[in-house]
């Protein structure tokens, strides 16, 4: 073990990279890779009008199940508390899932085709609040011998950071054109969701009593890996549908143009 990154209520000592500090690195990668895929199929969303709903069910799967969920719950691997076994709720951890992937969907139908600042804050709104949600959820999974309270100042820093990070996001998606500032905005939003999630981790207060009982859950890495590898899968199927479907733009600066209508000889 690494030095303790964090120092809790009555000397804890709080490892946030026991796994060593690649871990935080995943995250971020996880996040990023979620979002370009999402907002390939958000662009994909605004050219159809028939399959919209599926692209954006498609991008909420990548952007909050697979961007926001995963990520952040594979950064608990690298929490360890000193004088405890950590165990996770599996109902919270479904539960944040479910919180992401509607905050992100809810949020997405929000912000329309074309840019209106009013829907853009409103979606910003809704899918911010949905990540602090995801976050607190997940945290609240976390049991200690002992107990685990939330400081409020940092989570409500956390939430406002929260709705910063998927504001920009969406604004960026809708104002910015090009390759280079799309990976810029993924990047960037990929960075806000760890940073959001090492801000909750901050609000977390151990109480720790080692001669409690073990507490009740699962052991983390035995649901977040197959998670993990199911997500990861999961995110074949809209970069498959993003790669054969048409560019709608293209098709229609390269068809004929339609032929005049010719009157009958006489």
């Amino acid at each position: 073990m690494g030095e303790p990154q964090l120092l809790a209520s009555g000397g804890t000592e709080v490892d946030l990279f026991v796994l060593g500090p690649w871990i935080a690195g995943l995250s971020v990668a996880i996040s990023v890779l979620g979002a370009l895929v999402g907002f390939a199929c958000i662009v994909h969303s605004v050219r159809s009008a028939r399959f919209r709903l599926v692209w954006l069910t498609a991008a909420a799967v990548s952007i909050g199940g697979i961007g926001i969920w995963l990520a952040t719950s594979v950064t608990l691997l690298g929490l360890d508390v000193s004088s405890t076994v950590l165990r996770y709720d599996l109902a919270y951890q479904i539960a944040a899932l479910v919180v992401a992937f509607a905050a992100v969907l809810i949020g997405l139908l929000l912000l329309g085709r074309s840019f209106r600042l009013p829907l853009l804050l409103a979606g910003g709104l809704v899918m911010g609040l949905g990540t602090a949600t995801t976050l607190y959820l997940t945290l609240g999974s976390i049991s200690v011998q002992g107990k685990v309270d939330i400081s409020p100042w940092p989570a409500a820093l956390a939430a406002v950071v929260a709705v910063l990070v998927c504001g920009g996001a969406l604004w960026s998606f809708q104002a910015l054109r090009g390759r280079p500032a799309r990976a810029a905005s993924t990047l960037l939003f990929g960075l806000g969701i760890a940073g959001v999630y090492y801000l909750g981790l901050s609000a977390l207060e151990f109480e720790v009593d080692p001669t409690a009982t073990a507490p009740d859950g699962m052991e983390l890495f035995d649901f977040v890996f197959p998670m993990f590898v199911v997500g990861l899968l999961s995110l074949t199927i809209p970069i498959s549908a993003v790669l054969i479907a048409p560019d709608r733009r293209a098709l229609a600066a390269t068809a004929p143009a339609p032929r005049p209508d010719l009157e009958p000889a006489r």
